[in-house]
């Protein structure tokens, strides 16, 4: 029996911080990209979209050096739970960095689903010093949320890698899981939430070509080994655990290193679609998860990985 999602992919370019941003306050940032956030999320609902997801760093750009633009905790997601209710449409709210409960200099970055029941902010469990995504339901409510595990290096010094186990979550259409960016990279993280029976991985990202540095870009200056690492990197995951794979990836200016490339994959199906380009845009797609039945009986992945876990477990 066929059972259809329509996802909308935004590969949104957020304003970035100004040079002088650290004399002023964080809201005008914030509040200029959450101005263009909007228009997308009422674009997607129009057109009968069942969720619509954003990248990583999509209200601040990258905070490395303006951390100043972090959040108490559960600032914006009251205010994406009201979008959700608004317009009747589930929103991964790509990762937002919020400062610690703790004292210390370490920050969250999360990216959260958020339905539209509408569970308050406040009474999220959340640690020091860590990045998070969540998933906000069209009721308002966060089904689900991460806190990323496998950080890019440079996070290190301002982040703190969870600890804690993948999980998946229930959505209406859907059993769920959250990864983020770097966490792509990790055959080990999807196979935690395929063993859980996952169905759509959502990964929100902020990839860029900067990211190599001097020795990557001397190899690949344009960009384009890197491109086809991350399209292949997003196809083999969907195969590899018979799942869904919603990539979503900052948008800008290719000149300033964007790369793009966003994403939805299935296995048969391979790319269902993609945003070509490292602009800003929006993508909606149709895709049907039944297909995920026929690709588990034909390749039989999950069932052949855990009879082997079993096996161990035996020795």
């Amino acid at each position: 029996m066929p059972r259809p999602v329509r996802i909308a992919i935004c590969q949104f370019a957020s304003v970035p911080p100004s040079q002088e941003s650290e004399g002023i306050s964080s809201d005008e940032t914030v509040t200029a990209n959450f101005a263009r956030l909007e228009p997308f999320v009422s674009s997607a609902a129009s057109q009968g979209a069942d969720l619509i997801v954003f990248p990583e760093y999509f209200l601040t750009g990258i905070i490395a050096e303006h951390l100043h633009l972090a959040y108490d905790e559960g600032h914006w997601v009251e205010v994406l739970q009201d979008l959700a209710r608004k317009y009747a449409i589930d929103i991964v709210a790509g990762t937002i960095v919020e400062k610690s409960r703790q004292n210390d200099e370490h920050l969250f970055n999360t990216s959260v689903l958020i339905p539209h029941h509408g569970v308050s902010a406040g009474q999220l469990m959340c640690g020091p010093d860590v990045f998070r995504a969540r998933y906000i339901d069209k009721h308002g409510e966060i089904l689900g949320e991460y806190r990323k595990k496998n950080l890019w290096h440079p996070e290190k010094e301002y982040l703190r890698s969870s600890t804690e186990e993948h999980q998946i979550f229930q959505t209406d259409k859907f059993k769920a899981g959250l990864l983020i960016c770097w966490d792509l990279a990790w055959p080990e993280a999807f196979r935690a939430l395929m063993l859980q029976g996952v169905e759509v991985v959502i990964v929100p990202t902020c990839w860029v070509l900067d990211d190599v540095g001097e020795l990557g870009l001397k190899h690949d200056p344009d960009g384009s080994a890197e491109v086809s690492w991350l399209d292949s990197m997003v196809i083999n995951r969907a195969y590899e655990n018979e799942c869904c794979v919603i990539f979503v990836n900052c948008g800008g200016p290719k000149a300033k290193g964007f790369l793009g490339h966003s994403s939805v994959s299935m296995p048969f199906k391979g790319v269902v679609t993609r945003i070509e380009g490292p602009n800003e845009e929006m993508r909606v797609v149709d895709i049907d998860l039944d297909i995920l039945q026929d690709a588990r009986a034909v390749y039989k992945i999950r069932e052949d990985y855990e009879a082997k876990i079993k096996l161990n477990q035996m020795k």
